[in-house]
């Protein structure tokens, strides 16, 4: 359970920074609006809690030091370490310069105001990496659980791209939450954006269950076995 909990939180963190950075570059701007605050807080808070999931996951947590200097290029488990290595440490940034203010206007935490500084000079270089790596770490499961041939449900080159989907969906759905916590108002550009956008993403996500039924369908014996499995019995209402 702590990878499936994993899988759900790096998903919101992916899916929350994605949007709030697409949003931005969408109006042209690159400003520390409600929903960039929302997301780069809730994004930074969600991956770290994925990353505690993951780590007390494998049979010598204390050892997990290791997967950061042993790598293996032909590995997605490998690749998925290098993006959230540089993802990490970056949405922290990201989250420090969106919420400038807040920080900065805490009397012990003053001294942090030109380092915050200093950084958000490299603001637009800064969203356009984190983008790519929010969109890389939201595919990188997708593509590392479609690895397990044993499970054809989940075979299949289709699950990225619903990983990336349901990541944004629910990235959606934490900013459209957590963002009139700083501010943010029903009527505003920003929120009405989210709020057309999620249709399509919802779309996209549907697209790709479909598509993911129609292989089962028509695949292997096995591939239909796995498709009867959610179709009928007990369970079936539920999936």
């Amino acid at each position: 359970w702590p990878i499936a909990v994993y899988l759900f939180l790096a998903g919101i963190s992916g899916g929350a920074v994605a949007v709030a950075i697409c949003v931005n570059l969408f109006r042209g701007v690159h400003l520390n609006t409600p929903i960039m605050k929302a997301a780069s807080l809730i994004g930074f808070i969600t991956i770290v809690l994925g990353m505690i999931c993951l780590v007390l996951d494998l049979t010598n947590p204390l050892f997990f030091w290791r997967i950061l200097v042993y790598y293996n290029p032909t590995s997605v488990m490998s690749i998925g370490v290098m993006a959230l290595l540089f993802y990490i440490p970056l949405v922290f940034v990201l989250m420090c310069v969106a919420l400038q203010q807040e920080i900065t206007s805490v009397s012990w935490l003053k001294w942090l105001d030109p380092i915050i500084s200093f950084f958000a000079k490299f603001r637009v270089a800064l969203d356009w990496i984190v983008l790519i790596l929010a969109i890389a770490i939201c595919a990188y499961t997708g593509f590392l659980i479609s690895a397990l041939i044993r499970f054809p449900l989940i075979n299949t080159a289709v699950l990225p791209a619903l990983f990336v989907a349901s990541g944004f969906s629910a990235g959606c759905a934490a900013i459209r939450l957590f963002a009139i916590c700083f501010g943010a108002k029903r009527e505003d550009s920003s929120m009405h954006i989210l709020h057309v956008a999620e249709y399509p993403i919802i779309l996209v996500e549907a697209m790709c269950i479909f598509m993911i039924a129609v292989s089962l369908i028509t695949g292997t014996e096995v591939a239909k076995i796995a498709f009867t499995a959610f179709t009928t019995g007990v369970w079936a209402w539920v999936f």
